[in-house]
């Protein structure tokens, strides 16, 4: 589900990204305007996780967050029947989307069209249109420049041919599961520990401003960590693709995010970035290393986006925690560290998810439309949840996972809340 948020703060960043393209207002009936949307939407459906198109933006108006459609124009992409006709004509197979009318917080009316990754096969163009279009192309999303483009070279090739290879690895795996077949390796074990503390203890040794900013903040603390524990699982030149090749888009924006306008830095057994807030309520920091653990630090949202919903209303509380914002990061968390291991190849994945700062917290459902049975506020500074899986077991469901790290926070918060609400819930946010 899109909300007016979630595409106000991609425009907020001033440019577009690889998940992101906006397309300045035109008409359905536009056959040159409906091919470059039509391009846009086969490279975003080529594209892990899928990607957003905000029509009715001129790209050099984001921030800003103008023209806006005409009443006809937003009646036209509203309709899905006439949409879905006018992509299918040149998507094989056909683009699979969501339509949402969203009206901006300046008054102005856009259309997001949210494109599902590829199901089984990549997206092919089934028919030419001069200039834009070209039959039998599969066009992509590159990690420079963000445009849709054919595919520019055999790195984007090979990445979409991982993917495909990939998706079918995992649909496998899920069958598996499903008919009671689990295809493990034997006892998950919390191999190297130590040696995992350490590399951490190193890499958030020294921290910038941002980081510190970040700690001063509500924030979640995580570490994926492959098993057993391999100081040179990856190659110190391979780390930020090894980061890229596995970001989770499963709101629209990447979880971690990798700005390609900041410099990464680089300490040999590790690298890492920290994005500061620049206009967009966001704060967060990671960190890469060879061993293959991956860092996050990331400010909750109760502490960075004003809204009435995300407020304590127990009187003296110092603050509130949003079960959204556990339940959705952690599913996204889980889901990355399920591609990690994929990549790897390794025998056990261990998922830490710690809330910190949030001594005298209240725990709050932070939905209009969804209430919490009784007030419960915690005084530990910190929570974690700890999950170690077999990577098999992992990748078979990872959302499941997610909610059992979301279960293990809420609990120690005093809070009760069924599996089946949680799963609705991020299935309401996520799709099924």
């Amino acid at each position: 589900m899109v909300t007016p948020d979630d595409v106000q703060q991609l425009l907020a960043l001033g440019h577009e990204v690889r998940s992101f393209e906006v397309k300045g207002p035109g008409d359905l009936d536009d056959k040159a305007y409906c091919a470059r949307v039509a391009r846009a939407a086969i490279a975003l459906g080529n594209l892990r996780d899928g990607g957003l198109i905000c029509v009715g933006i001129d790209d050099t108006r984001m921030v800003d967050m103008f023209p806006g459609l005409s009443a006809t124009q937003l009646s036209g992409w509203s309709n899905f029947d006439n949409v879905n006709d006018a992509l299918a004509r040149y998507a094989d197979p056909p683009v699979a989307f969501h339509l949402y009318p969203i009206r901006l917080v300046n008054g102005i009316d856009v259309v997001a069209i949210e494109v599902a990754e590829f199901e089984d096969i990549p997206h092919l163009c089934r028919r030419d249109y001069p200039g834009i279009l070209q039959k039998g192309m599969t066009y992509v999303r590159p990690r420079g420049k963000p445009e849709s483009v054919p595919v520019p070279s055999s790195t984007e090739m090979r990445e979409l041919l991982d993917l495909a290879i990939t998706k079918g690895v995992r649909e496998f795996i899920r069958r598996a599961g499903v008919a009671g077949v689990h295809l493990t390796a034997g006892t998950a074990e919390e191999a190297g520990r130590e040696q995992f503390l350490k590399e951490a203890e190193l890499a958030w040794a020294n921290p910038t401003t941002v980081a510190e900013q970040v700690l001063r903040l509500g924030h979640t603390d995580v570490a994926i960590q492959p098993g057993p524990y391999a100081r040179d699982r990856v190659s110190p030149a391979n780390l930020e693709e090894y980061v890229l090749q596995n970001v989770v888009r499963l709101r629209g924006w990447p979880v971690p995010f990798v700005d390609s306008r900041t410099p990464i830095m680089r300490h040999g057994a590790w690298i890492g970035q920290d994005i500061g807030l620049g206009g967009v309520p966001h704060l967060e920091a990671w960190r890469a290393c060879t061993s293959g653990q991956f860092l996050h630090r990331r400010a909750l949202a109760t502490d960075l986006e004003e809204s009435q919903y995300l407020k304590p209303y127990v009187p003296n509380a110092s603050g509130a925690v949003a079960v959204w914002d556990i339940l959705l990061y952690s599913v996204e968390v889980a889901e990355f560290a399920a591609r990690i291991g994929t990549q790897l190849e390794c025998e056990t994945v261990t998922i830490s998810v710690a809330l910190a700062q949030i001594g005298g917290r209240q725990l709050i459902s932070g939905s209009p439309n969804r209430e919490l049975n009784a007030n419960y506020v915690v005084n530990a500074q910190t929570l974690e949840a700890i999950e170690t899986l077999e990577t098999a077991r992992l990748i078979e469901d990872p959302r499941r996972v997610g909610i059992q790290i979301t279960q293990q926070l809420l609990r120690q918060f005093g809070a009760n809340i069924s599996d089946q609400v949680l799963s609705d819930w991020q299935d309401q946010v996520f799709g099924r």
